[in-house]
């Protein structure tokens, strides 16, 4: 057989989600209380890893390149993740739940708990004051309309400087949030995870689109697309839970 039909017969076999070279990411067990406060002070997230560094594809859309950190633990109840956005311009104009948190400076969690069964996934969208819009992409019906809205997990927030006063220079907003497992059971095939489960999780960043400071796009696992693209299922990272203690 002809070695150039070979290789094209193997790459059309070989499924789409593994050419994918995806980040990985051990979650670990919290070994204390933690208090959702936006200031995380706990042990535990000092000694957690964090996710690594966000990449940068849309150099063009890349404005100060500021970097955000995100820290993952879990217990029998919660999946606890933490953001530490640096940022020398805090802007945030959207105040209620569910609003268009997106333009403002913003971190997201993308998250599919059953990715052998399913490429639907629940949305959380933080903006930098805490608000944030919550959405489940599996209800049918677009993602702007209520009837895709979702209960709000746990939230607190920090700024480290001043919110839409572009005259001085911030250093960074902090993020802490709690997602009580058996509140979101829309993809869920149990309870709880167990150790060893794997679920797919993006985790993205963006700012500026309001038109208040240089737009900026950021991403854990970015897609291989031209322009910004965050909804891409495909190169969500994966994390897997781990029964061992973080510390």
């Amino acid at each position: 057989m002809n070695i150039r039909y070979f290789m094209l017969l193997f790459v059309l076999a070989v499924p789409f989600d593994s050419w994918a070279d995806v980040p990985e990411y051990t979650v670990k067990r919290a070994t204390e209380k933690i208090v959702i406060d936006g200031i995380l002070d706990e042990s535990d997230w000092a000694s957690a890893k964090s996710v690594g560094d966000f990449l940068f594809p849309w150099k063009d859309k890349a404005g100060d390149m500021e970097q955000t950190e995100v820290k993952i633990l879990w217990d029998d109840t919660f999946l606890y993740i933490s953001y530490r956005c640096e940022d020398k311009h805090i802007w945030a104009t959207h105040f209620d739940t569910n609003a268009d948190t997106y333009k403002d400076d913003c971190v997201e969690f993308f998250w599919n708990p059953d990715p052998e069964g399913t490429q639907k996934y629940n949305m959380f969208e933080f903006n930098a004051i805490g608000n944030m819009l919550s959405v489940y992409t599996g209800s049918g019906e677009s993602i702007h309309e209520r009837i895709s809205r979702i209960l709000v997990p746990h939230i607190a927030q920090t700024v480290h400087g001043t919110v839409n006063d572009d005259s001085d220079t911030d250093t960074a907003w902090v993020l802490e949030v709690a997602v009580r497992f058996s509140d979101y059971p829309e993809l869920s095939k149990r309870l709880k995870p167990l150790p060893g489960d794997m679920w797919r999780v993006g985790l993205n960043r963006c700012g500026g689109r309001g038109g208040q400071t240089a737009e900026s796009w950021s991403m854990w696992s970015p897609p291989d697309t031209e322009e910004p693209k965050f909804h891409v299922p495909d190169f969500f990272g994966k994390i897997f839970f781990s029964d061992k203690s973080v510390r």
